[in-house]
């Protein structure tokens, strides 16, 4: 008879450990139950002692206080307490944060629609969910009442059969245009202008099956500086002048404090991507040219190449 806490940061992968190898214990988890508060769970497990079946708990128990009250029971009980913690980084919880998120919403959320569909879904939330959850974290010890504490390794598992397309994530400005004005973004198409040797890199990937596809922040929009619909005019002006054909995604939202998905260097942009197109993560290079950009491609579990040496 024992009692297990499977702890680690929100989207790390609790779930799937704990179906793959506690099987024979009850599972008791606060979200399946209707996010009910960690102290309404001791009552479920006492009740599992009571009828001779091992407990599991797969919640991210942050703190002390939040292990406390289990571990009071084991100790009253005399069960020993044990603890597996999934030692994911913040970068993985994100990826597979975004990834769920848009394998049940088809898409990236706003923050906006991130709030509302958090109210009946608490598998939906923003970034902050998760730099909260680094904040508060205290490392479980043996001195709380652990009988044994495993650290497990984050070890991404192998994409689905079917992901095996190739393609190009690419950053726009900076990469692939700069303004005549000298302005850092263009506010209107006739500012726009392609940088050298784009055009030509670009097409011979196209010839040989990549897709091209646009990530960026326009945090004009946000701002009020630039409308959605004129962002969308400069990309368009873009691709015209590179004569190629490069699908695009952005993020229109506040810079700070980042409440959404879709803000680099947050992951958002690239695993929808991922998912859309049933890319092979092995087979897709990020471009970009600022640190935003390698971090982005980092938590997007792709390779980067900075623009300077791509189209060299």
């Amino acid at each position: 008879m024992e009692i297990v806490l499977v702890m680690g940061y929100p989207a790390s992968g609790k779930s799937t450990w704990t179906a793959q190898h506690f099987a024979n214990h009850r599972r008791i988890n606060r979200d399946a139950l209707g996010d009910r508060s960690l102290d309404e769970l001791v009552p479920l497990v006492e009740r599992a002692l009571d009828e001779g079946q091992p407990a599991v708990l797969d919640n991210t128990y942050a703190t002390r206080q939040s292990r406390a009250a289990l571990l009071d029971l084991a100790r009253r009980r005399g069960v020993p307490a044990r603890c597996v913690w999934l030692d994911s980084s913040i970068e993985h919880a994100q990826y597979n944060a975004v990834e769920r998120l848009v394998r049940k919403h088809g898409r990236l959320l706003s923050p906006d629609e991130i709030k509302q569909a958090g109210k009946a879904d608490p598998n939906t939330y923003g970034p902050a969910v998760l730099f909260k959850h680094r904040k508060a974290f205290e490392a479980p010890t043996a001195a709380e009442g652990f009988a044994s504490i495993e650290k497990v390794a984050f070890v991404r598992g192998a994409q689905p059969e079917g992901y095996g397309h190739k393609a190009l994530l690419l950053d726009y400005d900076g990469t692939l245009r700069r303004t005549k004005s000298g302005d850092k973004y263009p506010l209107t198409p006739e500012d726009v202008e392609v940088l050298p040797g784009r055009a030509e890199t670009l097409r011979r990937y196209a010839a040989e099956g990549y897709r091209l596809l646009g990530v960026s922040n326009q945090s004009a929009v946000s701002k009020g500086t630039l409308t959605e619909a004129g962002a969308r005019a400069c990309f368009a002006r873009t691709n015209e002048l590179l004569g190629v054909d490069v699908e695009v995604a952005f993020c229109p939202h506040d810079p700070a404090p980042i409440s959404c998905w879709c803000r680099k260097p947050m992951p958002g942009l690239g695993v929808a991507f991922i998912e859309k197109y049933r890319l092979d993560r092995a087979q897709v290079t990020m471009v970009g040219d600022m640190t935003s950009d390698r971090t982005f491609a980092a938590r997007a579990g792709v390779r980067f190449v900075d623009q300077a040496d791509f189209f060299r």
